[in-house]
């Protein structure tokens, strides 16, 4: 088998994605640390910024290895930062495994990200030079991301300033106000959460689904309960646990449970061991690893 390097693969990487996103028929350049870039006369630059993990390598003796990568598609104007649209691994965090189990570069992982980065990127460029206006319609929000939580697209206030309509900023506002209510935070990161939680290799995903309703009820109504009496109930707290009674998926609702009874911080032992028999339930192989 042929003896690559991390480095190695970060090229390989980035010459499939230059040639599947067909970048040098569209005028950009390749910078000498890899990233992708397109400098307009109008003054914004078009760039795709690539993060390599520190802790790379490939140990073809005992046929393991762990290259890890991240990167992120921007626009930017000077150094104001427009817009920008990221991939999410749906284990959290911001980087990808790049390596197959047989040492290789993980093309079948690239050919997701193609139409993604084509789709929310390259053709939003294209719609952006025809069109501005038309184009910041459908991203006339800080964030906008798809329910599973896959990518996220983050516009800057600036952008929708300099090249969209007074009412464009307008609706910019409202969904930057509504993004800071508790209804909203606890929709968005417990949404978060449960695509984090139901891709994670940790969880036990067989008892999550097996729970009933009845059996979470019994574990997490002492906690609201305890909570309201120690005024550490918020808005946001009611916002989520709203959210559980209305959860009809039985994965999903474990999940809410466990974002509405972690960190039982000022609640008597008791609670503080219920969290725990739930987490250790939830994370069987993170309790071997406490061990």
């Amino acid at each position: 088998m042929e003896q690559k390097r991390p480095a190695d693969i970060f090229q390989e990487l980035l010459d499939y994605l230059w040639n599947g996103l067909d970048l040098e028929e569209k005028g950009w350049k390749q910078l000498k640390k890899g990233d992708f870039k397109k400098k307009m006369k109008n003054g914004l630059t078009y760039q795709i910024c690539f993060d390599r993990s520190r802790y790379n390598y490939i140990d073809y003796e005992i046929g393991h290895g762990n290259v890890e990568v991240g990167f992120t598609c921007i626009i930017k104007q000077g150094d104001d930062y427009l817009y920008s649209f990221k991939i999410e691994p749906t284990t959290g965090g911001s980087f990808f495994r790049m390596l197959t189990e047989d040492l290789w570069l993980d093309t079948r992982l690239l050919n997701t990200f193609l139409p993604l980065i084509k789709a929310h990127y390259l053709n939003f460029i294209d719609c952006f030079e025809a069109d501005p206006v038309g184009a910041l319609q459908s991203v006339c929000a800080p964030f906008t991301q798809p329910e599973d939580y896959s990518w996220r697209i983050h516009v800057d206030e600036q952008m929708v300033e300099r090249y969209g309509t007074p009412e464009q900023l307008a609706e910019y506002r409202h969904q930057a106000e509504l993004r800071g209510t508790p209804e909203h935070k606890a929709k968005n990161w417990m949404g978060s959460m449960l695509f984090h939680l139901s891709h994670a290799n940790d969880v036990d995903q067989a008892w999550a689904s097996s729970r009933t309703r009845e059996e979470l009820d019994q574990v997490v109504e002492p906690f609201v309960q305890a909570k309201r009496q120690t005024g550490q109930w918020t808005q946001e707290d009611e916002a989520g646990y709203q959210l559980y009674r209305q959860e009809t998926d039985s994965k999903k609702r474990t999940f809410r449970v466990w974002y509405l009874i972690a960190n039982p911080r000022g609640l008597p032992k008791e609670f503080v061991q219920k969290e725990l028999e739930f987490r250790w339930k939830l994370f069987p192989e993170k309790k071997e690893e406490t061990k």
